[in-house]
């Protein structure tokens, strides 16, 4: 009987051991977000994410809408500027945040979004499906 309750103790304090932080799952969302713009920019290269911005947008049934703005120090050849870029994920979170799942819904390159708007596909369905390939490769999902 006491090992039936220490087992109970135990497996009670597990999903407060496995939670994911808002702050993880940003970083892993930085990663995915870094890889959409890196493929969406190529030939440019990113030198340097300088600014990481988050915000929420609005709340969807299935989960909330989170934004990544990334201010990016990039070359293009002979010329090095300083651009931002901004990346819409689908946030999903498991039972008491054991787990956190992100999904692409949109990358601004410049005002040009690739992506759902309004429920449909811009840029193309299969440079879509190439770039959730990339990001989801990323941020290890």
């Amino acid at each position: 009987m006491p090992k039936f309750f220490t087992a109970l103790i135990l497996m009670s304090f597990f999903p407060l051991i496995a939670c994911t932080s808002q702050e993880q799952a940003d970083a892993k969302m930085v990663k995915g977000c870094k890889a959409a713009v890196s493929s969406l920019i190529s030939p440019k290269e990113i030198i340097e994410v300088k600014k990481e911005e988050f915000s929420f947008e609005k709340t969807q049934d299935d989960g909330k809408l989170r934004s990544i703005a990334l201010t990016i120090f990039e070359k293009d050849g002979w010329i090095e500027i300083d651009k931002t870029y901004s990346c819409l994920f689908l946030e999903q979170w498991g039972f008491m945040k054991t787990s956190h799942k992100a999904l692409i819904i949109q990358v601004d390159i410049d005002g040009e979004i690739t992506g759902k708007v309004d429920g449909r596909i811009q840029g193309g369905f299969d440079e879509f499906l190439k770039l959730t390939e990339t990001i989801d490769k990323a941020m290890g999902q």
